[in-house]
């Protein structure tokens, strides 16, 4: 019979709980973000899904490239795959207030390129600038 060691971890090796206004919150919120826009564009998630975490303006561009993905696919019937995979987060910390950040998202018939500008308002990390590939 095995026996694994039931002790808590010591403290040095758990991760820190970080603030709100941490930049590096950031980089814990980039893959599920970039995840969560490409599936807005491709019409597999609602627009709403990230209204918390981007800007009205980008929450707009994404709405409409929506539109665009479901009336290409009614006039082709053309349905994407639907399995993504997030590779090479990097993030910079520009200042406490600001950090920029990129990732590939990996598709089964492309690959894309997301950067996105996060600046830390009022009320907690936005996405204020997202370029999508």
């Amino acid at each position: 019979m095995s026996t694994t060691d039931q002790r808590p971890a010591d403290a040095a090796l758990r991760p820190a709980s970080r603030a709100p206004e941490d930049p590096l919150i950031v980089e814990q919120m980039v893959a599920p973000v970039a995840r969560r826009a490409v599936e807005i564009i491709r019409d597999m998630r609602p627009t709403n899904a990230l209204s918390r975490l981007v800007t009205p303006e980008i929450a707009q561009v994404l709405s409409r490239r929506a539109a665009l993905t479901r009336r290409l696919r009614a006039s082709t019937g053309y349905a994407p795959p639907r399995q993504l995979q997030v590779t090479g987060v990097r993030t910079c910390v520009v200042n406490e207030r600001t950090v920029e950040a990129s990732c590939v998202l990996r598709e089964p018939d492309r690959a894309r390129f997301l950067a996105m500008r996060w600046e830390l308002r009022h009320s907690g990390w936005r996405v204020t600038v997202l370029e999508i590939g």
